[in-house]
């Protein structure tokens, strides 16, 4: 799933929640943009708060969404 207006660093993350229990389980939790930027790089992918706040999936609710 490709959300739109993504980054390819955040298409790869969002890939990553997909397929990690772990993540998708962090993605659940009421979580500010900076804190999802933290996960993301404890997880190995650099985002900028810009870009997520930019991801139209994220200004509908969050990556609660994905899955």
């Amino acid at each position: 799933m490709s959300a739109p207006g993504s980054s390819p660093q955040l298409k790869a993350f969002l890939k990553a929640v997909l397929d990690t229990p772990e993540l998708q389980t962090k993605m659940q939790e009421e979580i500010s943009t900076e804190r999802l930027v933290a996960i993301a790089a404890d997880y190995g992918h650099q985002l900028s708060v810009g870009e997520v706040n930019d991801n139209a999936l994220w200004q509908a609710g969050g990556f609660k969404y994905l899955y």
